[in-house]
């Protein structure tokens, strides 16, 4: 696979890991605050308000995400690759994020089967990433595009609150 491919495909991954969120998470969402509030009480209004998102402001949430990330594509293509980069890393961090969550939660959480798909993915990316830009500039861009992913979904699910 072309390693320009690897990160153009980025969007596509992003859309299909979402729909997966989209399409299962109101089914889910009852099973999974019942099971976080009681053992996880302190995380309950994070969990309950997650809940709340209609399914409408959700996908508002993710043509946000998805525009920033064709954003980053379009300047990666101009040939400054560090946006795209920072925010493949944020994408691949998330996927932990899910893992971690069902894990914890012991119980399938919506994103998890696209997270466990698309580990491949993100191993071969990271793993070109450090071979061509060495391991100190990929933790920096990993931190970054991790705080500009969970920056944008605090600000946006603020936005979506109101």
């Amino acid at each position: 696979m072309s390693i320009v491919l690897l990160y153009i495909l980025l969007p596509l991954v992003f859309l299909i890991h979402d729909l997966e969120e989209i399409v299962m998470r109101m089914h889910c969402m009852p099973h999974i605050v019942r099971l976080v509030s009681s053992r996880f009480p302190r995380i309950t209004p994070i969990i309950r308000h997650l809940q709340n998102i209609s399914t409408r402001n959700f996908i508002i949430i993710i043509i946000e995400e998805f525009l920033l990330i064709i954003v980053a594509l379009a300047v990666f293509l101009y040939d400054i690759p560090y946006p795209l980069l920072a925010l493949f890393w944020g994408f691949s961090i998330h996927l932990f994020v899910h893992i971690a969550q069902a894990i914890v939660i012991r119980r399938y959480v919506p994103g998890l089967i696209t997270s466990l798909l698309f580990l491949p993915y993100c191993a071969m990316g990271g793993v070109h990433l450090i071979q061509r830009y060495g391991l100190d500039l990929n933790m920096l861009l990993a931190v970054i595009g991790f705080a500009i992913v969970v920056t944008n979904l605090l600000i946006m699910h603020r936005i979506m609150r109101k």
